[in-house]
């Protein structure tokens, strides 16, 4: 067995561990679409633009023209907008929970209905 002193004089003598940078890539084909994001063990691709992290974690909402070799904003505009109120009938949802369809085989107590205005 080691001692204490043996083990931190083995320790030292690895030398500082210096960990790699980390480089934030997105990868994408020849439309702009971003196919894959890597931070670590790359692969071999020439298709990449490195990013910073903020944008590497929100990776959806961006494309890349590929002429200028630059980020572009995705616009989500998935045009259709129904407009609802509180009603006795019409899509059943958890109560104080709007977005939390009941489906019709489902059973729960708290429900609340909201039908769309027409």
């Amino acid at each position: 067995m080691f001692t204490e002193e043996e083990f931190l004089k083995a320790l030292a003598s690895f030398g500082e561990i210096i960990p790699d940078p980390i480089e934030y890539r997105f990868h994408y084909d020849n439309l702009g679409n971003i196919t894959m994001c890597s931070m670590q063990n790359h692969p071999a691709s020439e298709q990449y633009l490195v990013v910073d992290q903020k944008t590497y974690e929100n990776y959806t909402h961006y494309r890349i023209n590929v002429e200028k070799k630059r980020l572009e904003k995705v616009v989500f505009d998935p045009r259709i907008s129904v407009k609802l109120k509180k009603s006795v009938s019409g899509y059943a949802v958890v109560k104080t929970h709007a977005g939390l369809i009941i489906e019709p085989d489902e059973n729960y107590k708290n429900v609340e209905y909201y039908d769309s205005i027409d």
